[in-house]
């Protein structure tokens, strides 16, 4: 949470606010005093219901006592304990660490910091049920990491720089080689979704519902992509990453760089075929391009090898965005294809020029406060 307030603060720094960040930070911090003041009363109650019935038992027979004891602890354990240690326990890939490595004079310490995240990161894989067949250079991937460690801990502090070199060799062969069928399947799934926003958002009537369907699909997109990396899903790891690709959301001009796109692509496909068919499409295309960057903003996420920060949102904002402008002609193109019938809605384009309505994506934004003028 405090990284989405520093997103938050540098945001205001750089001249654009919006009230979505304070009051997720506000809503956040009331729905964690909240829940330890539940946890504590009902852990309370069931302390002083259990003391009740041990002196039950106790009074028939201390053996009794000591027996109801045993078995309320392992009742305890099996159904509070370990849904709660499952859900605290999130996927590496959710939390990597804020690590810091100085090209020209890394640190030791910085370095078996960060080998012993990429084995926790490998070990994470071999779980993946997608990358079962990939079991033996998985392990090997471990037992060459182990090495390096051990290299690192043990080895001369003027030799930090080599295992700097060999670090970034060992991400990418052992690493990023076996990300590869899992960005492949994300980059197919992103493609898709984005145009089924699109085409749904293109044909439809209602801007309000449009603006809702939009929300939970790009929510749903971002939890099937951490799925994808984690090998299982895990909701205190999705909603790790919406809030931080909603931050990043956030602080960048987001909605303003992907009309652009949206309209040069657009503009070109379509040529002169006239605005009643333009109005609807730009609508969808807009929304299509928004569900893109979220989609490369959460593949970015779960991939990281290291800690998000309010200094990263402009160039990780940026990568996104080159994505979506590679991509942004054959997402546009499938949306065309699939809008075939789009000319009979051409009359409702024409009421929504008059209307001056928005996109769904517009309209998301306008809930949570307007950008300052100038912003």
């Amino acid at each position: 949470m405090a990284k989405a307030l520093k997103v938050q603060r540098a945001g205001a720094s750089d001249g654009v606010q919006w009230e979505l960040a304070s009051q997720w930070a506000q809503g956040w911090r009331f729905l964690k005093w909240s829940a330890t003041a539940f946890i504590v009363i009902a852990f309370l109650v069931v302390i002083g219901q259990g003391f009740l019935f041990y002196r039950m038992f106790d009074d028939v027979h201390p053996v009794l006592g000591y027996a109801y004891l045993v078995i309320l602890a392992l009742i305890l354990g099996v159904m509070v304990g370990r849904p709660i240690r499952s859900f605290l326990a999130m996927p590496v890939a959710a939390r990597p660490p804020s690590i810091v490595i100085d090209p020209k004079a890394p640190e030791p310490s910085a370095l078996a910091a960060r080998l012993k995240y990429d084995l926790k990161y490998l070990e994470m894989l071999a779980g993946n049920p997608l990358l079962k067949d990939e079991s033996d250079a998985i392990r090997a991937g471990i037992a060459k990491g182990r090495a390096l460690l051990e290299r690192t801990l043990r080895g001369p502090q003027d030799e930090a720089l080599a295992v700097s070199v060999e670090l970034e060799a060992f991400e990418r062969d052992h690493i990023e080689a076996l990300l590869k069928p899992l960005d492949a399947k994300v980059n197919a799934l992103i493609h898709a979704e984005a145009v089924g926003v699109g085409v749904a958002t293109a044909v439809s009537m209602n801007g309000t519902v449009d603006a809702f369907i939009v929300l939970w699909r790009n929510a749903n997109l971002i939890a099937r992509v951490s799925r994808i990396y984690f090998g299982r899903p895990h909701l205190g790891g999705s909603l790790r990453i919406l809030r931080d690709v909603a931050a990043i959301v956030v602080v960048s001009r987001a909605l303003e760089d992907v009309t652009d796109i949206t309209g040069d692509v657009i503009g070109g496909l379509l040529g002169r075929m006239g605005g009643l068919v333009a109005g609807p499409l730009m609508d969808g295309g807009i929304n299509a391009m928004m569900t893109l960057k979220l989609g490369y903003l959460a593949k970015r996420r779960c991939r990281s090898f290291k800690g998000w920060s309010a200094g990263q949102a402009k160039a990780i904002s940026e990568e996104a965005l080159q994505g979506v402008k590679q991509e942004s002609g054959s997402v546009v193109a499938d949306l065309l294809k699939r809008c075939g019938g789009l000319t009979s809605h051409a009359a409702r384009a024409t009421e929504k020029a008059v209307a001056g309505s928005k996109n769904a994506w517009g309209l998301v934004q306008s809930w949570f406060g307007a950008k300052p003028a100038g912003a």
